[in-house]
């Protein structure tokens, strides 16, 4: 908390001193005189077969597709292709379930065997049919919980697991029991894989292989713990056993280590770059891997490299752990995914897309996963724009991001972006480069969203500099005060409001948390004062007003004690940071046991006139002076919001 408050002070001590005049960029609107952009997309990999091929005349093409799970799966804690079939199992509306579907969508549901509660792995077998690993439920495994999961606990795990082996026409041939020892931890093995004489089970921390009878024959194992080493993922090559084996500590490149498939012996590794994420293998054989440049191909004897499927030409990123290459393209699964996700062969040349290049500029912190499935999802959704994004950041810790003066001087070479995004990922990590200082205005783009009646009450008019909007917020994070409604009975309040509510507060209640002492509330209420005391128009600042001296007396009158009480107190004024709906959900209830009462009103901050809430923009998206194609902007901006 100390290091919050810190950062505002030293926050509001530079906003102090600014007397510097702010530098705003123009663009030039179709009709006058437009900058040529620099930006060409990138040529295809001159290695690998990229994302078309052309065979006897006859032209293919690689698109990538998400499709929902086959019948009532929520997701697939277990999935694999057999031939042109596709193998998922996991927990449905009515327990867990097994499913297959061919390339034509037909799908129906398999027999489970009895004390089948978990379904953890599948694998083909060579000699056609498939494999089923089963069982109790593990110590800990997701189960789904709308659009996200939630982790469950078994307290006391059975450690019960067997093997079913179904034959050609997908019928249950036969039951096995696998005899492991430690079974009772109930540990989640997440991928199955055929050896010539049993079976290889892979868990985060152990490797094991099975006999035919499903006896433990030997096993390896990591201790993520101890030096951050986890295994990720494998397949068999021949009398080889390949494990992916990742880092989670970060720094060390990743490793392809390498086992007897028929004794687990070490006969050695391979480094893979850190980004790798998973590993299948091709058609032909051959090693694949996952990283992000797309999906690769490995020469086993050299240690090179080929890219199969470029993730920049897909316009997507892919991270998927188990790789499997069909006829018609490539199957890509993480366990507990919620959906099918296949790169697939369709006749024809790849779409001519535009590209357009976003630069997201962060202060620390890595992009967020759901920020780079909205630039998927647009990328996949529409055949005329492709995004491709770079991220930028000043940071020492932001090792994946590249540095932020290579953007400089892009900019000042006029060869800067199309877009920008400028992400804070917590709200006190703010990006070195404003919006306001290298885009464009968006109002002559004449946006029906960009509006004061689409935007959050007052949000547009916090924007507008000099009759200009320079960003579009995407996530806003919103800091206020909370009170009950029949003592704040609309938002908006002044101090002298405040001091009459607390003289009705019931007795035994208290203003704020005794912890809250003077000094953490007024730290808790600076990103709001810099906000409220500060003119960026202008570039100065009010705190030697006696509004300002109020507020600081009244942080002095209602903070607490720092003491903190045996029992829980009820304090007449919450403090809220709104920045996701699942903030919001349940808040009322929470507050009708917090205060005995229903009703509950987002009074804000004390000031002379106005809500008094701040906001505090997270994520917003700029244009580039240069961009372009405006109109393929125009389709961006729009898709995600």
């Amino acid at each position: 908390m100390m290091q919050r408050f810190g950062a505002l002070i030293l926050l509001l001590s530079m906003l102090c001193g600014c007397t510097r005049e702010k530098q705003v960029t123009s663009l030039c609107v179709p009709g006058g005189e437009q900058a040529a952009s620099s930006n060409e997309e990138a040529a295809p990999e001159a290695n690998g077969k990229t994302t078309q091929e052309t065979e006897n005349g006859q032209t293919r093409h690689l698109e990538y597709a998400s499709l929902p799970l086959p019948g009532d799966l929520q997701l697939a804690t277990a999935l694999t292709a057999a031939g042109d079939t596709i193998l998922a199992g996991g927990p449905a509306e009515k327990g867990p379930a097994l499913w297959k579907q061919d390339l034509g969508g037909e799908t129906e549901q398999l027999t489970l065997a009895e004390g089948a509660d978990y379904l953890y792995a599948l694998c083909a077998d060579e000699a056609g049919g498939a494999w089923l690993l089963s069982g109790s439920v593990p110590a800990r495994y997701f189960v789904p919980m709308g659009e996200d999961l939630l982790m469950r606990v078994e307290p006391e795990p059975e450690g019960r697991l067997m093997l079913t082996q179904y034959d050609e026409s997908f019928a249950q041939e036969q039951t096995v029991p696998v005899s492991i020892k430690d079974a009772q931890q109930g540990t989640r093995f997440f991928q199955l894989v055929r050896t010539k004489t049993g079976f290889c089970l892979l868990a985060g921390s152990q490797l094991i292989l099975l006999d035919e009878q499903g006896a433990e024959l030997a096993r390896q194992t990591v201790d993520p713990n101890a030096d951050g080493w986890l295994f990720a993922a494998m397949q068999r090559q021949g009398d080889t056993l390949l494990v992916l084996t990742r880092n989670v500590l970060g720094g060390a490149d990743s490793e392809l280590r390498q086992f007897d498939a028929q004794t687990l012996a070490p006969l050695g590794e391979e480094a893979v770059s850190r980004e790798t994420t998973g590993l299948g293998l091709a058609l032909d054989g051959g090693v694949l891997l996952c990283d992000d440049t797309g999906l690769c191909t490995m020469d086993m004897q050299t240690g090179q490299t080929q890219v199969s499927a470029s993730a920049r030409e897909l316009g997507i990123r892919l991270e998927a752990e188990q790789l499997q290459e069909m006829p018609e393209g490539y199957l890509l699964y993480t366990p507990n995914g919620q959906g099918l996700t296949f790169l697939r062969w369709e006749d024809g040349s790849v779409p001519e897309k535009t590209v357009l290049q976003l630069a997201i500029v962060t202060g620390g912190g890595s992009v967020s996963y759901d920020f780079g499935q909205m630039v998927q999802a647009f990328n996949t959704g529409q055949d005329r724009y492709r995004i491709e994004y770079e991220t930028y950041s000043d940071s020492e810790y932001d090792t994946d991001a590249a540095s932020l003066d290579v953007l400089r001087t892009q900019i000042m070479a006029g060869q800067g972006p199309d877009l920008f995004a400028f992400y804070d990922i917590n709200g006190f990590n703010p990006p070195a480069l404003r919006a306001e200082a290298v885009c464009a205005d968006l109002l002559p783009l004449t946006v029906d969203f960009l509006t004061e009646e689409n935007l959050l009450p007052g949000l547009y008019r916090l924007l507008e500099q000099d009759g200009a909007v320079y960003e579009l917020p995407l996530t806003v994070q919103i800091d206020t005060l909370i009170a009950p409604a029949r003592f704040v009975p609309e938002p908006g309040v002044t101090l002298e409001d405040l001091e009459q509510a607390r003289a009705q507060m019931p007795e035994g209640w208290v203003p704020v948390d005794s912890w809250n002492t003077p000094g953490n509330l007024f730290g808790l209420c600076a990103l709001f004062c810099i906000g409220a005391f500060t003119d960026r128009e202008t570039a100065t600042c009010r705190f030697d007003s006696q509004e300002f001296c109020d507020y600081l007396t009244w942080c002095k009158r209602w903070g607490g004690d720092g003491s903190t009480p045996d029992s829980p107190e009820t304090t007449l004024v919450g403090l809220g940071w709104i920045s996701s709906v699942s903030w919001l959900a349940g808040r009322g209830e929470y507050y009708a046991k917090t205060w005995g009462e229903q009703g509950y009103t987002y009074a804000g901050f004390p000031v002379e006139s106005g809500s008094g809430s701040a906001y505090n923009i997270l994520t917003s998206l700029g244009l580039g002076p240069q961009c372009s194609d405006l109109d393929g902007a125009k389709a961006f901006f729009a898709f995600c919001l």
